[in-house]
């Protein structure tokens, strides 16, 4: 009894410190990584300048550095050159199979203009009874006449672990379970295979009778 008391406050405190020291680890990491960018090349200036270096200043250039490309990338006329320097670059060895993968990740997370996804959804996809998460892009009429109505709905399907790719369906309207989670919840349901849900929806029932009996 002592022994299976002993193992659950050590499984419960395990749970629960663990999320917080690894978290805590990638963000110092994050940051040392980020400052040592330029910091290497900043700090060895200001030690033999001053006598000492200045944790930050790294993370701060990189900053300025972001903004002043992003500055740059806005001229009309450097608009103009990036795409042959891009095609140069694509001519280096093992680059075409790494630099367009990351290029298009990035932009999907840090571009303003992002695919529009206005709804999660479950539907039935690609066997019966067996169900799928997708994204809501928009509703459009599937039929013709005079009392036409928004009865089928397309649906973006992203691909795990990768959430940027993914394929297109056309579903009816009726065959949708539309969940009540965000669009964020969904891509770490959908990027983690389906570990990282929260609580309270891996105990709440879905109906999937419901796609059935509409």
């Amino acid at each position: 009894m002592m022994k299976t008391k002993l193992r659950r406050y050590f499984i419960t405190g395990l749970v629960v410190l663990l999320p917080i020291v690894i978290t805590v680890k990638i963000l110092f990491a994050s940051v040392k990584f980020i400052d040592n960018l330029l910091g290497r090349y900043i700090n060895p200036l200001l030690e033999n300048t001053f006598g000492t270096s200045f944790f930050g200043l790294g993370i701060l250039a990189v900053i300025v550095l972001m903004f002043f490309t992003g500055l740059l990338a806005t001229n009309v006329f450097v608009k103009k050159i990036v795409p042959f320097w891009e095609r140069l670059f694509l001519r280096i060895p093992l680059v075409p199979q790494i630099y367009p993968a990351i290029k298009q990740l990035v932009k999907f997370l840090f571009s303003s203009d992002k695919v529009a996804f206005k709804k999660v959804v479950l539907f039935e996809y690609p066997l019966k009874n067996v169900y799928t998460i997708g994204f809501v892009t928009n509703e459009f009429c599937s039929q013709k006449g005079d009392d036409k109505e928004k009865d089928a709905v397309c649906v973006y399907i992203s691909s795990a672990p990768n959430p940027i790719t993914g394929f297109f369906v056309v579903v009816p309207k009726k065959d949708v379970i539309f969940l009540d989670i965000s669009i964020e919840e969904a891509f770490k349901i959908i990027v983690s295979g389906g570990v990282l849900m929260r609580d309270d929806l891996l105990h709440n029932k879905v109906d999937f009778k419901q796609i059935k009996d509409d």
